[in-house]
């Protein structure tokens, strides 16, 4: 096996980018440093064993000083792009060591961050929601039953599956064993069904079976992954009646979906039993495009389940029986793995979601351990 690491870093009078590039099949670990002298320092060393090679510059100024230490396991690091990937995913990496920020969970299944970076996770055997405050010690139930009685009232919640915002900050909560859509108004627990006939299944478009995953969008028009129908139910406000804009028997074993931040008529859909992501033009019978590949097919996605996007459009998955997160550079088809079951301090065991707070902190819903385990952005 061949191991290249090449480390460069630059600082100019008014800034310090770093760039770490490791591609490797083995456990490597590389260490940057500069500091501010009162001169300036230039070196180059190049050492060569065998099939190992290893190139150092390092250039310092008078202006700043920092410090980058990046780990990486049979994978790409995240810091970083290579021939492999497309685009440079905006400078993005995150510590490898996760820190648990939320726990005390029965069963949770989701996440979202309002904009005042406070966490929400629906607990299905709870039965509720809850709010983590930044920093918090323990979550605030604000939707459903505070003991974890399941109910069918406007008050009460059945195996909550999934919760999303809109823009005017109301929370709609997919209450799956409910067949229906709530949504909440800021400071309320009393819920208004969207969509969906309360415990009531059919095929019918007033009705869902199985809604597991919700969205909205600039509208307020909220979307439904029916599961049990195959299909996905645009429901506009104040509708009775869904309007199916995808079906196909492909979704039969989709867990989430997330409508495109850059087209009105699409969306990512996770196929858990496929092991892929697809992405899906309405009123189209068939995928239009299939993501899979992992470190430039070195492996592939299994199990994949919650997804999210950042600000910049890059998408992320939780791949469950991978036990990591894969991120996905905009344009690209190649997945680069950011997180996974090698952190240092907090492992992650089938992580089913993933979401960021105002500063592109990632958090992952670890399944196995019912906690949220967060990774700082560097």
């Amino acid at each position: 096996a061949t191991l290249i690491v090449t480390t460069k870093t630059t600082t100019t009078t008014t800034s310090l980018t770093t760039t770490t590039t490791t591609s490797t099949t083995a456990t490597s670990t590389t260490t940057s440093t500069s500091s501010s002298t009162a001169t300036s320092t230039s070196s180059s060393t190049t050492t060569s064993t065998g099939s190992t090679s290893t190139t150092t510059s390092t250039t310092t100024t008078t202006t700043s000083v920092s410090t980058t230490t990046v780990t990486t396991t049979s994978f790409i690091s995240s810091s970083t792009t290579s021939s492999t990937t497309t685009g440079n995913c905006n400078n993005l990496h995150w510590n490898q060591t996760g820190v648990i920020v939320a726990n005390q969970f029965n069963n949770p299944s989701s996440l979202y961050f309002d904009g005042n970076d406070n966490l929400y996770v629906s607990d299905k055997l709870k039965d509720h929601v809850e709010q983590w405050s930044p920093n918090a010690s323990a979550g605030v139930t604000v939707a459903g039953s505070t003991s974890g009685a399941a109910g069918s009232s406007s008050t009460l919640l059945n195996n909550p599956e999934d919760l999303t915002f809109d823009k005017n900050g109301f929370m709609y909560v997919a209450d799956n064993n409910n067949n229906r859509v709530q949504r909440f108004l800021p400071n309320s627990t009393i819920g208004t069904t969207v969509a969906g006939t309360t415990s009531q299944s059919s095929s019918a478009l007033t009705d869902l079976n199985d809604a597991v995953a919700i969205d909205v969008d600039e509208n307020s028009n909220v979307y439904v992954l029916d599961r049990g129908n195959k299909r996905i139910v645009k429901w506009g406000s104040n509708a009775t009646t869904g309007i199916s804009v995808i079906s196909n028997s492909l979704l039969s074993s989709a867990y989430d979906f997330l409508l495109s931040p850059t087209s009105s008529n699409q969306t990512y859909i996770s196929n858990e039993s496929s092991g892929v992501i697809y992405l899906w033009t309405f009123g189209v019978n068939t995928p239009t495009l299939t993501l899979d590949k992992v470190n430039d097919s070195i492996s592939t996605l299994s199990r994949p389940r919650g997804m999210a996007f950042d600000s910049y459009g890059n998408l992320y998955v939780a791949d469950r029986s991978d036990n990591r997160v894969v991120m996905y550079c905009v344009n690209s088809t190649d997945g680069i793995v950011i997180a996974d079951s090698s952190s240092t301090t907090s492992l992650i065991g089938s992580p089913i979601a993933v979401a960021f707070d105002s500063n592109l902190n990632l958090y992952v819903l670890d399944s196995n351990n019912k906690r949220v385990v967060k990774f700082a952005r560097l």
